[in-house]
């Protein structure tokens, strides 16, 4: 079979679903996203999207639309509690990277790549939550949903995220992602909210640490502000969907608003002004010991979800939606060997920077006395500006070659340029 002759089932129509149904079309494969919920209208918050990330919504032709629509992030900012400024450092230089990290809403990025998918005539099946899949005669999987109906494909990709059902199939006994005793708790202000901030801060992506936590906020428009903030606040008890929506707003803002009391201007102005404050579980997933098994494979969160605090969960799905679409473009018949060279070319990469979304998560959860936050500040103000924007060259200077002729980056599959440094 060759590849054009190819039909995926794609579970999931978050970000790595249909990023990867635009690039398996890019490559002349058919493909149908099957996802659980209604037609999404709001999915979530804001985030940022990395250079590493933007560089593969350069390939699916979306990069330009998505930076237009959010704020470029052009340096780092952290300060104390006291709002003193410990370091400033450059967030990447655009030549190097090609493409800056972008802050926008996650809707704005969902809505882009959906209304792409339905440009290009790729069909998505809303209110489809899958129930079990099957081999079929022809090297064929066949996917059963809850309503009764059926789908079948040539492959079945699982791009259901961190609580994925493709996963729990495959991995039965594979351990339940691991709930980390927090809160991720973020909003935006309301527009017509007047926020007293450092100039610089239109462009910074700011993150203020105290004896206790940590707050972040940047603003998400490139030609106005639309300020976003976020943190994760100590949470024991895993909540359930309908515990989550009984949390009140306001008794929220109440606890929020007494665990930074004291802190620097905005952080008081965001809490108080922003009319919806979102809230959700923060989880990561244990290491599994495949991300395929047959005819299935999984991307994105449903193979290693991370903690947020990495920055890097959404371009590490689109950095597997592109590998992905690359191998398949090359599909000669075998598919365990395609999706054992998929799972070779990213599983190093990606536990790597999941380890460092762990250490950072942890390193918010940690407490320090007075001589404790002296002694931090002193060490962030004399190493962040000296080796930050270095640090951050490995991860953003990641690059995936389409064609063979982009003679900017290596011949694939590419090793992180720097993963020895």
């Amino acid at each position: 079979m060759k590849s054009n002759e190819l039909h995926v089932i794609l579970i999931g129509g978050g970000i790595a679903g249909p990023a990867l149904a635009l690039l398996l079309k890019k490559a002349g494969i058919r493909s149908t996203i099957y996802e659980a919920h209604p037609r999404l209208e709001d999915v979530g918050g804001g985030f940022t999207i990395a250079p590493n990330g933007m560089n593969v919504l350069e390939a699916i032709g979306l990069a330009e639309s998505i930076a237009a629509n959010g704020a470029p992030v052009s340096e780092y900012c952290f300060r104390n509690q006291r709002g003193e400024v410990l370091a400033r450092y450059s967030a990447g230089l655009v030549e190097n990277y090609r493409w800056p990290s972008v802050a926008t809403l996650r809707t704005t990025v969902h809505r882009t790549l959906i209304e792409e998918v339905a440009r290009q005539g790729i069909r998505v099946e809303y209110g489809k939550r899958l129930e079990n899949f099957a081999s079929a005669e022809g090297d064929k999987v066949v996917a059963m949903f809850e309503d009764g109906t059926t789908a079948q494909g040539d492959f079945l990709v699982g791009a259901d995220g961190v609580h994925s059902r493709v996963r729990q199939i495959i991995f039965p006994g594979a351990p339940r992602p691991s709930y980390l005793g927090v809160l991720g708790v973020g909003g935006f202000v309301a527009p017509s909210v007047v926020v007293a901030t450092d100039v610089a801060d239109r462009k910074s992506m700011s993150f203020t640490v105290g004896c206790t936590g940590q707050f972040g906020y940047c603003n998400s428009r490139r030609n106005e502000e639309r300020w976003m903030w976020w943190c994760h606040v100590p949470q024991e008890k895993e909540l359930t969907s309908a515990e989550m929506a009984a949390i009140d707003t306001e008794e929220l803002r109440k606890r929020l608003l007494q665990r930074f009391q004291g802190w620097h201007e905005p952080i008081e102005t965001f809490l108080t002004h922003t009319p919806d404050i979102i809230r959700t579980n923060i989880y990561e997933a244990p290491r599994l010991p495949a991300w395929h098994r047959g005819r299935v494979v999984l991307i994105g969160d449903a193979a290693h979800a991370m903690s947020p605090s990495g920055g890097q969960g959404a371009s590490m799905a689109l950095e597997d939606a592109l590998v992905l679409a690359r191998l398949l473009r090359q599909f000669s018949g075998e598919c365990e060997p395609l999706f054992a060279e998929f799972e070779r070319a990213r599983r190093p990469r990606v536990e790597r920077i999941s380890a460092e979304a762990h250490k950072n998560e942890v390193r918010q959860k940690g407490e320090l006395g007075r001589v404790g936050c002296w002694l931090r500040d002193r060490m962030l103000s004399v190493v962040l500006p000296r080796v930050g924007a270095r640090s951050l060259d490995w991860m953003y200077g990641y690059r995936i070659a389409w064609d063979a002729s982009d003679r900017e980056v290596s011949q694939w599959p590419l090793a992180d340029r720097n993963a020895a440094a």
